[in-house]
């Protein structure tokens, strides 16, 4: 039988700790507190409606602002579907932005 109080305890801890990114992670302007899903030790935020390219211009600026490392590869290709992914990592967390259209994710994998 699997033992459910740590994932539980694991998911209220991340759901009460605000968008369940971490606490220096920057929040793009107009993005409101997620309801992450989370799956062992990712958490993985959605947004919907959202610009794509000020949202990826954002991230590419304030990423390096709050001491994330932008992992090589990031780029973005605006043309009538916004299409863009920036990787990221501080320490010993490591993530992904990906922009889809009007669609924001971003997945965050903490150390374990």
């Amino acid at each position: 039988m699997t033992r459910l109080y740590p994932l539980i305890a694991t998911i209220a801890a991340v759901a009460t700790a605000g968008p369940g990114l971490p606490a220096d992670f920057p929040l793009a302007p107009k993005l409101a507190a997620c309801t992450p899903r989370v799956i062992a030790q990712e958490v993985i935020c959605d947004w919907h409606n959202v610009d794509g390219h000020a949202v990826f211009t954002f991230y590419m600026q304030a990423l390096p602002k709050a001491g994330y490392t932008i992992l090589e590869g990031a780029g973005e290709i605006p043309a009538q579907s916004e299409q863009a992914v920036i990787g990221f990592k501080k320490g010993g967390v490591q993530g992904a932005i990906s922009i889809t259209g009007a669609d924001l994710t971003i997945q965050v994998l903490y150390p374990k």
